[in-house]
């Protein structure tokens, strides 16, 4: 099933043209911010718009059909962060020099 733009649309107005990820906005981005299936197609993932959201490539291709990661300081499996579900300033922060995002210990267990 292919996406409409009616759907794409809605999906850029509530992402605010931000990637979800590292939230880097449209007009920053090199090329178009992509529509990204939180839970991947090839896993089971769907194309309804609440399984959708905005990526830039490289958050996209960094993610490709991950929905959990190892956290690098428990050691233990999380989900992934969700950018419908969850606040990105819960579970992120940037460096003080704004070039690396660093994921906060807040108990909620996600990282990108």
């Amino acid at each position: 099933m292919a996406i409409s733009e009616q759907v794409r649309a809605r999906v850029g107005a509530q992402a605010q043209n931000r990637c979800g990820y590292c939230r880097s906005l449209q007009m920053y981005v090199l090329g178009i911010l992509e529509i990204d299936h939180i839970i991947p197609k090839a896993i089971g993932g769907t194309d309804e718009e609440e399984n959708l959201w905005l990526a830039c490539s490289l958050c996209n291709n960094y993610k490709v059909t991950q929905t959990d990661a190892l956290d690098p300081v428990t050691q233990k499996h999380v989900k992934l962060f969700n950018p419908r579900t969850q606040q990105w300033s819960q579970n992120f922060a940037w460096s003080e020099d704004a070039t690396e995002m660093i994921g906060l210990i807040s108990g909620s267990g996600n990282y990108l």
